[in-house]
């Protein structure tokens, strides 16, 4: 008897280049933040206590993996989490470590 594969290889692939990215706490804190609610660049370099240049690097990763959109408001960058459940696994993972 032959068992079938619940997703085709080419999304593991795709999902495990997802995982690496996430592996930063940096940008995993950024997904966590922007899952509450849109958030312009400055307003994260205040929460995050990192450089502009930095948070802007994790920003662009993140909007190339399309986990992020981006929208202008006159000189602002306003920043969204494409879908907040990307964020459900690292909540699910911080419970179970505190047990």
């Amino acid at each position: 008897m032959r068992i079938k594969k619940p997703l085709p290889l080419t999304a593991y692939q795709q999902n495990a280049e997802i995982y690496k990215l996430l592996a930063n706490p940096k940008r995993l804190e950024i997904l966590n933040l922007l899952r509450e609610q849109e958030m312009p660049v400055e307003e994260l370099v205040k929460t995050l206590a990192i450089s502009k240049a930095n948070v802007s690097q994790h920003l662009a990763l993140l909007r190339h993996a399309r986990l992020v959109t981006v929208h202008r408001k006159g000189l602002n960058a306003f920043y969204n989490i494409v879908d907040p459940r990307i964020v459900e696994p690292c909540r699910i993972l911080y419970k179970l470590s505190r047990g």
